[in-house]
């Protein structure tokens, strides 16, 4: 009981749930008309902030390919790992440039491959502005791993999903690449391989990083959390990729 209570009053108190909280104390003591506006306010910000109302728009993102069997990735040439965010000042135990959590997932997948059947992996992501090209990075990371450099390729000209498709080609071309593993975020597959079909005749999904599951919803569940907040934001702007790219493609 005091560990429920616990996780209450801790929600509560950090956001969202202390706005919400101010929301409904505002509305306890104000007007009728701006009451309800206090309480639609409070009843949103709470419905978006809560895992089934997250789940409810990932989950047919992150479930619409299944990871690969192992017999299926061997049929591969390469593993294409897509970018997936860097902070490229932060300290690192061997130099400057960190992966973000969701790049580290793809990378780190991408290595478990391949270290059951070496084959060339593919780094692509570019640089935003004056940053540093993630794939820089994560080829450093993979190095300190214990990856074979000559096994590593990079595309660090991209800056967006269509354009990694179309330079992994281009690489993949160059090298006699032709049917790839494609290793991104379980909710950005969909959109990938929407642009990935359209270069590659044989492109094999490998999703990874899941952030839904499909356990049974408990009090936690249903607590106010930032996270849920990040992930509805994560899957809109994932499904308003794909309609532009199946817009204007």
């Amino acid at each position: 009981m005091t560990f429920i209570l616990k996780k209450i009053i801790t929600h509560a108190i950090v956001p969202p749930g202390f706005f919400i909280v101010l929301l409904l104390l505002f509305a306890v003591f104000s007007k009728k008309k701006s009451r309800f506006f206090a309480l639609l306010l409070a009843a949103l910000l709470y419905s978006g902030s809560i895992q089934p109302a997250a789940d409810l728009l990932l989950m047919p993102l992150e479930y619409t390919y299944k990871p690969p069997t192992l017999d299926e990735v061997k049929t591969g040439n390469a593993y294409v790992v897509l970018g997936g965010g860097v902070n490229d000042f932060a300290p690192d135990i061997d130099g400057k440039g960190a992966l973000s959590d969701t790049a580290l997932s793809r990378l780190i997948c991408a290595y478990r491959l391949y270290r059951i059947d070496k084959k060339p992996i593919i780094l692509s992501g570019g640089k935003v502005f004056e940053r540093r090209p993630e794939a820089e990075i994560a080829k450093r990371m993979l190095l300190s791993l214990g990856a074979n450099e000559k096994d590593i390729f990079m595309e660090a000209k991209s800056k967006d999903t269509f354009e990694n498709a179309k330079y992994v080609k281009e690489l993949s071309e160059k090298y006699n690449i032709n049917r790839i593993v494609l290793i991104t975020s379980a909710f950005h597959m969909k959109r990938s391989m929407l642009l990935f079909d359209k270069f590659f005749k044989e492109t094999i999904p490998c999703p990874t990083g899941y952030i839904t599951s499909k356990n049974k919803y408990d009090l936690l569940s249903y607590l106010p959390n930032a996270g849920n907040l990040e992930c509805i934001a994560i899957a809109v702007k994932e499904y308003m990729g794909i309609l532009f790219y199946k817009t204007m493609l």
